[in-house]
């Protein structure tokens, strides 16, 4: 069982497919089959379902695919500590909210990078559900979420508390019974605030209108689409603006902690570590 083995097998799960898997690493699509064979003939198990509409790990195939991370991580960090003994190196994927990616986390990053150029950074936005998952599947090192992931595998590391309101156009009156929901997709914790508070009022979701984009939804409500909850820091300019209008939440919905995950049996490098010292001062500095 070699290296290269390891990463085709990864590479296919998390492509979902034999054939995506292929492409995104410029191999022909039955050389990665054979390798995948004969990884299989040499543990003496099936690790992959074989459908066509794609993979599916088998149960030796999900421990193989979990372990095979820790290797490959190992193995890079390794190969960059003997190298570069002096140089933190490697590659480092971060998942976050887009609120915290047009706020808070430019900041830290830019930081990160001038003190460690050598690291190669890839940043996702999405969801806390969305981010989770892939931090649960070692897709992510690491994410920023709103909200609570009750989850034993992760480790979760407090980094503030959000301010929300209500957002809405400038000059309108909110009507929760009639008013269009401007929100995220399923599993955003401000969509979550949002479902909660209506709930708490007895009120039946209504009107939902499902965004990918932070400004598109504020661009929406300013047009006079619907209402939404947002964290003020971010909608503060366009209400300072008059493009839009905030209405207080009651105390219960008014706030959201913020906070850093991880696996607890993630193997942190270098490039982790000091991404998490930058994470950690945080709640020192806003």
């Amino acid at each position: 069982m070699n290296i290269d083995a390891l990463k085709m097998f990864v590479q296919i799960v998390q492509a979902g497919s034999i054939s995506k898997a292929a492409q995104q690493m410029g191999y022909a699509q039955s050389n990665i089959s054979t390798k995948i064979h004969n990884l299989e003939i040499e543990l003496n198990t099936q690790l992959l379902y074989r459908t066509a509409r794609g993979v599916t790990l088998t149960d030796t195939g999900n421990e193989l695919y979990r372990q095979a991370i820790k290797i490959i991580q190992l193995n890079n960090e390794t190969v960059n500590l003997l190298q570069h003994p002096q140089t933190v190196a490697g590659s480092l994927k971060i998942g976050t909210l887009q609120t915290a990616a047009s706020t808070f986390l430019p900041k830290i990053l830019s930081n990160y990078h001038q003190n460690n150029p050598n690291v190669e950074l890839s940043i996702e936005t999405g969801t806390t559900l969305a981010s989770a998952k892939k931090v649960l599947n070692y897709q992510l090192d690491g994410a920023i979420i709103g909200g609570h992931v009750n989850e034993k595998a992760l480790e979760s590391i407090p980094l503030m508390t959000e301010e929300l309101c209500l957002v809405t156009s400038q000059g309108s009156n909110v009507d929760t019974e009639n008013d269009s929901l401007l929100v995220f997709p399923v599993g955003c914790a401000y969509r979550k605030t949002l479902e909660s508070w209506l709930d708490s009022q007895q009120i039946m979701i209504h009107h939902p209108i499902e965004f990918n984009y932070l400004n598109a939804i504020i661009a929406s409500v300013s047009a006079g689409l619907g209402i939404s909850i947002l964290p003020e820091k971010v909608v503060q300019p366009y209400i300072d603006s008059g493009a839009i209008q905030k209405v207080d939440l009651p105390q219960q919905f008014s706030t959201l902690p913020i906070s850093f995950i991880y696996r607890k049996d993630y193997f942190a490098g270098p490039a982790f570590d000091k991404f998490l010292d930058g994470i950690k001062l945080l709640n020192t500095t806003i």
